[in-house]
């Protein structure tokens, strides 16, 4: 066997010069960059070596999760493959002085792994730097840069993210054993402090930081490790900070070593730090930008606010253009409001790029106000593609197309007063973002907590997401309030979450609303691990029961169709509105309209049961829509070969009612969450 060191080639030998352009590095990373992240992890980096080590940081590495509440064997198998991962989360949580005992021993147990995980990573690479003293410099540089020894290597820790409640201490008791990590993400649920020189020093391939608190994040002393004179270039590409009392010219002087930084992200500035209230405490972002300026950083992405006058520097920064003029070519944009205000709105639509990306983070929650311009921007663009906004409530009446959760409160409501409420909020629209690949959104219930909450509610969200938006790679749905949280907590199948097995490409999902006692059935959920539950028994009486439920939906279904139909009717008298001046409906082919005519209804839940558990194909489907067999409650298949219906083929992580920072867990590691005993 060939030494992973040796070469036939001289080392002194020119290299020929490239016959095509992806024999030349710096272009075949450009041309990369147009390909799909799903494809280069599963296609392009199986090519051959240049190919794997230009993707590399593509890849994700091994992941270990540690929460608070795992039990301690979970901390003994996390510790039996520390040495093989190279992504590692830990949240810790102080509940009581029980659970900090118990927290303070898994510490010590997974800090003395890691000490000894990094002595042998260590001990390799000392052998590997022996083994090439021999060699002449320049072979050895080569292997080098084409991976020669990647294979041999040992999985280094990468990314890195801490968080909940624990000592300061306990970062710097890290950082040591961290010395090889690209990504580190330290967030707090108390106020902390943060001694940057001393991340920076012993972490000094870092890439992407993140420091960040629910209340604040103080930053101590010097930024550089090392004299301005003596410091080498940082290789940082992204900086956030996230309630952050800091210095601004410590900040500025740092930033001057930064050749490298795309993205900086200043979240509420604080001026009250951890011990003392500094009313003289300034942050002048006109200054920040004029340093920036001067150093040419190539930034992308830039936002700057200030906690105690949050609106009131943003808006001033807004209308003198002036991040315009510092991220002239970027397509993401993070506000600092929780809305799009019509200002706003005016501002976007003169943006030199077209943008892709918008981000919008609020000092606090924000609920529906009249004159929001989200809904508009939504139904404009189809050019978006990512869209956070986890902070904002957009309100279930936009997607409600035709007026299907019911307008009432406690009792009944006149016409006039549903006339009133439907003259307050605009006409629902169609979003016209179809390639839309990331939604971090909130929802508003029509009325607040004077609407009984009824399972139209959640089959409208649910229903419009998976048909408007079907290329979601990740969904988060946050909850913002007490009465909004049951919404969301309706999972039993004539809920409609399984409506969401329509996003074929979703890898991630997330809903952050308490469960209480609202799932209690497996077979409401088991179908989530589809086709792989039906290789039980209990997976197979799961399917049976599913079945039955929708048989007993037929005379449901058959109300449901006529009070529609009547309700249809009568709406057009009240509140006239065509579907060809539906906001967004130029955006949609003929089968998205026919598909959108189901939102809401029981017959679109049954539709998608039945193609789940093999009663129907998808091709099954469509013929019982134009025969309208569904309507009568037939339609039940026996025409085609069936095929097993795999629910997200493409799914990493997945969290249902769970409030824990990371929470996103297998799709047969969240059923075992939910029904542990099951």
């Amino acid at each position: 066997m060939t030494s992973p060191t040796s070469s036939s080639t001289s080392p002194h030998q020119p290299q020929p010069a490239p016959t095509s352009p992806l024999e030349i590095p710096e272009l075949l990373e450009k041309i990369h960059a147009f390909i799909p992240l799903r494809a280069l992890r599963h296609s392009v980096i199986y090519v051959c070596r240049q190919w794997f080590l230009i993707n590399r940081q593509y890849i994700t590495p091994r992941e270990l999760v540690w929460d608070y509440h795992y039990q301690n064997e979970c901390m003994d198998k996390a510790v039996s493959i520390l040495a093989y991962v190279g992504k590692i989360k830990l949240h810790f949580r102080w509940v009581n002085q029980e659970q900090c005992q118990v927290e303070s021993r898994q510490w010590k147990v997974f800090f003395q792994a890691l000490k000894e995980t990094h002595t042998q990573r260590l001990q390799y690479l000392q052998q590997q730097w022996n083994q090439e003293q021999d060699q002449d410099a320049e072979v050895f540089g080569q292997n080098l840069l084409f991976g020669q020894n990647l294979l041999y290597e040992p999985t280094p820790i990468l990314d890195f993210s801490l968080s909940g409640t624990y000592p300061n201490t306990r970062v710097y008791e890290l950082i040591p054993y961290l010395s090889h990590v690209t990504r580190l993400r330290i967030d707090q649920s108390s106020d902390h402090h943060v001694y940057p020189c001393k991340i920076f020093q012993g972490c000094p391939h870092l890439q992407h930081l993140y420091v960040g608190s629910k209340t604040c994040v103080e930053m101590f002393g010097d930024w550089l490790p090392s004299a301005p004179e003596e410091q080498q270039p940082f290789t940082l590409r992204e900086l956030i900070l996230h309630n952050a009392y800091l210095k601004q010219d410590k900040l500025e002087e740092f930033l001057g070593f930064t050749p490298h930084l795309m993205d900086l992200h200043l979240y509420k500035l604080s001026i009250k730090g951890m011990s003392v209230i500094d009313p003289d405490q300034r942050y002048d972002c006109r200054a920040l930008i004029a340093v920036i300026k001067s150093l040419s950083l190539p930034l992308k992405t830039f936002h700057f606010s200030v906690y105690e006058r949050y609106r009131a520097t943003w808006d001033a920064l807004v209308d003198e253009g002036l991040f315009k003029s510092i991220c002239q070519d970027s397509r993401e944009w993070t506000f600092a409001t929780g809305d799009l205000t019509p200002q706003l709105f005016q501002n976007i639509q003169h943006l030199p790029n077209t943008l892709t990306t918008l981000n919008m983070v609020n000092r606090d929650t924000v609920l529906y106000t009249p004159d929001s311009k989200l809904h508009l921007f939504l139904c404009t663009s189809p050019q978006l593609l990512h869209l956070r906004i986890p902070g904002t409530t957009y309100h279930m009446s936009y997607l409600d197309l035709y007026h299907r959760i019911p307008s009432v409160g406690v009792g009944d409501r006149s016409t006039t007063a549903r006339a009133a409420e439907a003259a307050r909020y605009p006409d629902p629209g169609v979003w016209a973002c179809r390639g839309l690949r990331t939604l971090h959104i909130a929802f508003e219930t029509p009325g607040g907590r004077r609407v009984k909450i009824r399972l139209e509610h959640s089959r409208v969200v649910f229903g419009y997401i998976a048909k408007v938006c079907p290329a979601l790679i990740e969904l988060e749905i946050h909850v913002q309030t007490y009465w909004e949280r049951f919404a969301f907590q309706r999972y039993e199948l004539a809920g409609g979450f399984c409506l969401l097995a329509g996003l074929r490409d979703l890898e991630r999902l997330r809903i952050t609303a308490g469960l209480q006692k609202n799932v209690d059935k497996l077979h409401d959920m088991d179908w989530i691990i589809s086709p792989r539950n039906l290789s039980s028994s209990t997976g197979l009486q799961n399917r049976e029961e599913r079945r039955k439920i929708v048989s007993q939906w037929r005379g449901l279904l058959l109300a449901d169709a006529n009070k529609d139909s009547k309700r249809l009717k009568k709406l057009d008298g009240e509140f006239p509105r065509h579907e060809g001046n539906t906001l967004g409906w130029e955006y949609c082919d003929n089968r998205l309209r026919e598909a959108l005519g189901r939102v809401g209804l029981l017959l679109d839940v049954k539709m998608m049961i039945e193609r789940i558990d093999g009663s129907v194909t998808e091709a099954d489907t469509e013929m019982e829509i134009e025969t309208g067999a569904d309507q009568k409650g037939g339609g039940r298949g026996g025409r085609r070969g069936r095929e097993l219906f795999e629910c997200w083929p493409h799914l990493q992580r997945i969290n249902i009612g769970s409030y824990s920072p990371f929470g996103l867990r297998s799709a047969d590691q969240e059923l075992q969450r939910l029904f542990p005993v099951q």
